[in-house]
């Protein structure tokens, strides 16, 4: 197998997709089931959230029509090599990937068989179906070590966890909590329908790099989705530096305990612990805990976690992240429906 990169064609960024919208995968796509359409490439969107584009093509059935095809996001599928260049207008095309369930005639892209023979890998861990010639591999460096651990924790930092882990699904919910999530609609209360950005903890899920940035008196956690910047306030006179309207991210302050980054965050004002429907109430609060390994080249997170209105004892949550030198928190410009 080998990496293909090919230069980008900035010309294709803004194509305008006008008859699709982005989705939560799961509610949407049935990820158990795998169908083949074949046609041409009739429009792309090569932007974050999510990579989208038309094919008008013949499915499972036979019949040709047109087709709504989604993908993984840009944050992605760069990363594995790939760029819009690949899919031209007018390319034909086939593709492989799980079925709409509530669109019949759309995709989770997973695999693309070119013109030329050469087969795309869309999707971290999808198997080649048709080809030998495969692009779409892991384009980032390898993972290094700070053996002396001279870098600290000011770096960019790459997820190695992956998200569903990090959260895990059974908590211990409490009454009203049980009963909201039981009203949850996956799809027309997705937290980031049309680009709506995370709050915490949420964000802190994100699968893409992040940067922690000493500036002072105030340390910067940069994250790449949706260009979210945390600020966690270092001075004695922190709580007059976070005065002000409550936020999505809540009020961040930090301490040091020894090399370990405590950061405890309160009056959040964001409606959703994550992404399945679980609510947060105003009296959530969290402490972090950032804090390097023996190598110096992975970062442990722990989150402790706690709303009485929503959870009945507090959470524990973990999460790894990796240092892979030359990596940066790329922009994201969600582009919304």
């Amino acid at each position: 197998m080998r990496t293909t990169t090919i230069l980008c064609a900035l010309g294709m960024l803004a194509v305008p997709v006008s008859v699709m919208a982005h989705h939560a995968v799961n509610p949407n796509f049935d990820r158990g089931r795998i169908i083949e359409v074949e046609g041409e490439i009739t429009e792309l969107v090569w932007r974050n959230p999510h990579v989208l584009m038309s094919i008008e093509g013949v499915g499972p059935d036979g019949e040709e029509r047109a087709w709504e095809i989604e993908a993984n996001s840009v944050s992605n599928v760069s990363r594995m090599g790939l760029t819009p260049d690949l899919l031209p207008d007018g390319a034909h095309i086939r593709v492989a990937g799980n079925p709409g369930r509530v669109n019949e005639f759309s995709m989770w892209l997973l695999n693309i068989l070119l013109p030329t023979g050469e087969e795309v890998l869309f999707t971290g861990g999808s198997e080649p179906r048709w080809s030998a010639q495969i692009l779409g591999e892991d384009a980032r460096s390898a993972v290094a070590t700070d053996p002396n651990r001279e870098l600290g924790l000011f770096r960019v930092w790459s997820n190695a966890t992956p998200p569903p882990r990090f959260w895990g699904t059974d908590h211990p919910l409490t009454e009203s909590a049980l009963a909201a999530r039981a009203a949850f609609d996956p799809v027309a209360d997705a937290p980031t329908l049309n680009c709506t950005p995370k709050g915490m903890p949420f964000i802190m899920e994100q699968p893409y790099p992040l940067e922690i940035v000493d500036a002072g008196d105030v340390i910067e956690i940069r994250l790449e989705e949706f260009d979210t910047v945390r600020r966690v306030f270092m001075s004695s006179d922190a709580p007059a530096q976070t005065a002000g309207e409550p936020g999505i991210l809540g009020r961040s302050t930090g301490r040091w305990d020894g090399e370990t980054l405590v950061v405890e965050t309160t009056d959040i004002d964001y409606p959703w612990f994550n992404g399945t429907g679980i609510p947060q109430s105003r009296e959530a609060r969290i402490e972090e805990r950032l804090a390097l390994d023996e190598d110096g080249n992975r970062l442990e997170l722990t989150m402790l976690y706690s709303d009485p209105n929503t959870f009945e004892r507090p959470l524990t949550l973990t999460k790894t992240l990796e240092w892979r030198p030359g990596e940066e928190v790329r922009p994201f410009d969600c582009l919304a429906e």
